[in-house]
C-alpha cells in the first residue's frame, strides 16, 4: 500500500535576510537530511484558493516512517514554518476506478 503525506505549510513573516536562510536551509535539509523512505514527490510553491503558502506531496510504503521524521521536521523547521496541516490518503491500486 502506498501512503500519501500533503502537508501544507504557512511561513512566519520574513525579513529578506530571513528569507534567504530560510531557503537556504530548505535546500540543504531536503538534500542531506531526508530519508531516502519518504520521497518528496511534489515540492509546490503556492496554495492558490487557501491561506497556505504551499505544500509537499510525499509517499511512502511505510506511513511509521513519516510519523517517526514529522518531529524532526517540525523542530528543524520551526523557526521559518508557522503552521502546517497534514492530510493522510491511501494510493488506490487499480485504474479501474468503478
Amino acid at each position: 500500500m502506498t501512503y500519501a503525506f500533503i502537508v501544507f505549510y504557512r511561513y512566519h513573516l520574513m525579513t529578506p535576510e530571513e528569507a534567504g536562510k530560510a531557503k537556504e536551509f530548505w535546500s540543504e535539509f531536503a538534500k542531506g537530511s531526508w530519508p531516502e523512505q519518504l520521497p518528496i514527490i511534489g515540492d509546490y510553491k503556492y496554495a492558490w484558493g487557501s491561506d497556505w503558502n504551499g505544500f509537499l506531496l510525499i509517499e511512502s510504503e511505510d506511513p511509521q516512517s513519516f510519523f517517526e521524521f514529522w518531529p524532526i521536521f517540525r523542530d528543524k523547521t520551526r523557526w521559518y514554518i508557522e503552521n502546517t496541516r497534514t492530510i493522510v490518503a491511501i494510493k488506490r491500486e487499480t485504474k479501474d476506478w468503478m
